[in-house]
């Protein structure tokens, strides 16, 4: 008499297939978090003048899985004083960015968080003030925290 499993082929690939799509959920939905907090942090840092508002509009994120972009956020927070309508709005030109970013991640997980308007690094580079290097920071010093809890999160869904 041998061991007899109680078990068979399709229901170990269910249980993996399982696994993956929580993976799958839990990594986009913590990614999502931090491209929230990247943003606001972001878009309420009063470090410039936005006379039209479009560099802050143009603050947003997309996140990509294996080449395809799942998820997007960027909207606009209302128009400055000297906007026009004949410019281009911020959110849509930080959108075509990250777009356009998004393609050189054709394989796993990326989240891209830009701030569209051509005269960012300008702002934040050549004037020393802050657009996007404190959400960079942020996102730097979270990520192993939220590995870490995906780990977890998944070692106890076993």
């Amino acid at each position: 008499m041998g061991i007899v499993p109680n078990f068979n082929n399709k229901a170990i690939e269910e249980y993996m297939l399982k696994k993956q799509k929580l993976l799958d959920t839990l990594i986009v939905r913590n990614l999502n978090y931090l491209g929230m907090k990247c943003i606001i942090l972001a878009r309420t840092l009063d470090t410039y003048k936005d006379r039209t508002a479009n560099l802050r509009n143009s603050i947003g994120y997309v996140i990509v899985k294996d080449g395809k972009i799942t998820r997007t956020q960027f909207e606009s927070q209302g128009r400055g004083e000297e906007w026009s309508s004949e410019d281009e709005k911020g959110e849509k030109v930080g959108l075509k960015l990250a777009k356009e970013l998004a393609k050189e991640f054709s394989e796993g997980y990326a989240l891209v968080v830009v701030a569209g308007m051509e005269y960012a690094s300008y702002v934040e580079d050549v004037h020393g003030l802050d657009v996007l290097k404190p959400s960079e920071d942020l996102a730097k010093s979270e990520l192993d925290t939220i590995a870490k809890g995906i780990i977890s999160s998944m070692t106890k869904a076993v």
